[in-house]
């Protein structure tokens, strides 16, 4: 779940539904962005349903007794978090070998730069990398290896980053606000490319309906829709979580990407 808090309620975004804005994200990649074309579909699957392990967590949201909130994916414990990961790779790869591994290698690659943050949390993480790339070395296998392969998987990776970070921005916090007081977005977007110079993507709200992007690797500008719910505290006090969570209305945030330079001002 992907939460933040306001005065009187808490919004929650499930994750199914923010990966499947970053999968239509990845839709509007430019062609010539890509390392081959050739598994485009397959990446915007990926790109798609990379949470969808998510789907039965997310349906019945966990308190959190410490924060005093709604779990998040920042802070849902791991042991659970990466059998459900797990669940939803295989089902992907059910689909698209080539997919399923993107969503592995996406994972593998999150936490690999998580490694030591936690000292608690390393030996599970550890654990989780190592099961992944085993795993990931057959695919690769299974797919003919190769040089070609990996330059390919790792450039479609990257998308995914991207648009998995952009879809984020557009539900970590309230619409409108400066992306300096983002946690993770305040210097860019983590992922850049070959085409703007290695530097940092820039991401603004130029408006509450309207996003605007310093590099924009899209073919052209496009509106998302990002599902919602609203759940008061009130709520919560008197019926927990779960039942405030089923009651509250599901919502929509529909916005649209463009350029930075267009009506930023």
């Amino acid at each position: 779940m992907i939460v933040y808090e306001r005065e009187h309620d808490f919004v929650l975004t499930a994750q199914q539904e923010h990966g499947q804005v970053a999968g239509e994200m990845a839709s509007y990649w430019k062609s010539d962005l890509l390392a081959d074309a050739s598994h485009f579909e397959e990446l915007v699957l990926a790109a798609r349903e990379h949470d969808r392990g998510w789907i039965e967590l997310d349906a019945a949201p966990f308190w959190n007794d410490y924060s005093q909130s709604p779990y998040s994916f920042r802070d849902f414990p791991l042991r659970p978090r990466f059998v459900f990961y797990q669940k939803g790779i295989a089902e992907v790869c059910v689909k698209s070998v080539y997919a399923g591994l993107l969503c592995s290698m996406m994972y593998t690659e999150l936490f690999q730069n998580t490694l030591g943050a936690n000292a608690h949390d390393d030996d599970d993480i550890r654990e989780y990398l190592n099961s992944e790339r085993k795993q990931q070395s057959e695919w690769i296998a299974q797919l003919g290896g190769g040089e070609e392969l990996q330059r390919r998987l790792q450039s479609d990776v990257d998308i995914m980053l991207f648009c998995d970070q952009l879809s984020l921005f557009l539900c970590m916090e309230e619409p409108g606000t400066p992306a300096a007081r983002y946690e993770f977005f305040a210097e860019g977007l983590g992922c850049t490319f070959d085409a703007c110079g290695r530097q940092p993507i820039r991401a603004e709200w130029i408006s509450k309906e309207k996003v605007g992007l310093s590099y924009v690797p899209f073919t052209e500008e496009f509106t998302v829709v990002m599902p919602y719910k609203s759940v008061p505290k009130a709520s919560i006090r008197k019926f927990g979580l779960l039942q405030a969570y089923r009651r509250a209305e599901w919502k929509e945030r529909k916005v649209l990407i463009t350029a930075l330079n267009q009506d930023s001002h």
